[in-house]
C-alpha cells in the first residue's frame, strides 16, 4: 500500500529492473511480482542448563572416562583363567587398601576420644591442674609413686597380699580395671583432696560408681600398708646427735616436740 514500505535490502538483485544508462534517477524499481526473501534474523540464545544439571553432566563424563580407562584387558599371552585370577587379586588388593584406610581412620578417632577423657596422661604435663586436683606437684607425684611402687603389688595381681589388723587384704584381686594405675591413684587423690562424690568421680572417669568405690577402697588400703612401712621417727642416736645444746642441758631425755596452739573460743555455759 501507499503507507507501507520495505527496505530494498530484503530483495535479491534480480527483483529489480536494470538501470537505464541514460536515466539519472537513483531510485530502483521493483518488478511487479517481486517478493522479499533476504532476511538476517538473530539466532535465539539457547537456555543455559542449571548448575546442578551441568554438574551432573560433568560427573557423568568423568565417570564414563574413568570407566573407559579402567576397563581391564587381558595381557598379551594371558589366558582367560589367568586374566580372571588377576582381576580378582586386584579387587582384593583394592578392598584391603580400603579396609586399611578405615582402620587408620578408626585409630585416629579413638586417639582423639582418648585425649578428651579425664585421665592422668592428659593432665600430667599441666602442673597447675595436677596440683589442683591431687594436691601434688609433678615432683612430689613422682616421689609418691616411687614410694608406693604399685607395680610390685597392684599391677601383678598375684602377690599383693598384706596383713592388716589381723586379716589379709588382697589388693590385686578381681578383674582388671578399665583405668590405669596412675588414673586409679589420681581418682583416689581427687576424692581425698576435693571430696568429690563417687557418682561424680564415676562420671568424670567414665566408670561405674561401684568401680569407683572398689578403686578407692583398694588404694586406701594399699597406701596404708606402703606408707606404714616408712619409719616416721628417727633413731635415738640421731635425735641425740642433732639435739640443741640448751635441750641437752635442761631436757636431755626429749625425743620429740609437739607444737600446739591454743585458741580461745566462746561456748555455751551448758557445755
Amino acid at each position: 500500500t501507499s503507507n507501507v514500505v520495505i527496505c530494498s535490502s530484503h530483495f535479491k538483485p534480480e527483483c529489480f529492473y536494470a538501470k537505464s544508462a541514460t536515466s539519472n534517477k537513483q531510485r530502483r524499481r521493483l518488478r511487479p511480482h517481486a517478493v522479499p526473501t533476504v532476511f538476517t534474523f538473530r539466532p535465539q540464545p539457547k537456555e543455559r542448563p542449571s548448575a546442578d544439571a551441568r554438574r551432573d553432566v560433568a560427573a557423568v563424563r568423568v565417570l564414563d572416562a574413568a570407566q573407559r580407562k579402567r576397563v581391564p584387558k587381558p595381557k598379551p599371552g594371558e589366558s582367560e583363567a589367568e586374566f580372571a585370577l588377576r582381576i580378582q587379586l586386584e579387587s582384593e588388593r583394592k578392598r584391603n587398601r580400603e579396609l586399611e584406610m578405615e582402620v587408620e581412620r578408626q585409630k585416629n578417632e579413638i586417639t582423639l576420644l582418648k585425649s578428651q577423657l579425664f585421665r592422668y596422661a592428659n593432665i600430667k604435663d599441666d602442673a597447675t591442674q595436677l596440683e589442683f586436683l591431687t594436691g601434688l606437684t609433678p615432683e612430689i607425684w613422682t616421689s609418691v609413686w616411687t614410694i608406693l611402687k604399685p607395680d610390685d603389688g597392684i599391677q601383678s595381681r598375684k602377690t599383693a597380699i598384706r596383713e592388716r589388723e589381723g586379716r589379709k587384704v588382697a589388693l590385686g584381686a578381681g578383674r582388671k580395671s578399665e583405668l590405669s594405675l596412675e588414673d586409679e591413684l589420681m581418682l583416689t587423690l581427687v576424692r581425698l583432696r576435693l571430696g568429690r562424690l563417687e557418682g561424680e568421680l564415676g562420671y568424670m572417669f567414665r566408670v561405674d560408681i561401684g568401680t569407683v568405690s572398689r578403686i578407692i577402697h583398694k588404694w586406701l588400703s594399699f597406701m596404708y600398708l606402703r606408707f606404714g612401712m616408712i619409719p616416721m621417727w628417727p633413731k635415738w642416736e640421731e635425735v641425740e646427735r642433732s639435739m640443741p645444746e640448751v635441750f641437752r642441758r635442761k631436757y636431755p631425755n626429749t625425743f620429740i616436740i609437739i607444737d600446739a596452739t591454743e585458741l580461745r573460743v566462746e561456748k555455751p555455759s551448758s557445755l
